[in-house]
């Protein structure tokens, strides 16, 4: 996963006072499997779609 999307993810998180933990049980996948995904151990193919998902709804308001 590129260094600009994990930024995305961080960002997006931040501006609305979220956590990874937070956005892993949103998605389905593990708290620890989260944390890999954000430290570039991981490379979750699967992952980018919910999670893209995820941080589109949280930005219009969709989500809480």
């Amino acid at each position: 996963m590129s260094q600009d999307f994990i930024i995305k993810i961080r960002v997006t998180l931040a501006k609305h006072d979220k956590t990874q933990n937070w956005l892993a049980e949103k998605i389905g996948i593990s708290k620890p499997y989260m944390s890999d995904i954000m430290n570039g151990r991981r490379n979750p193919a699967k992952q980018i779609g919910p999670i893209e998902t995820v941080l589109q709804e949280l930005e219009k308001g969709e989500v809480k």
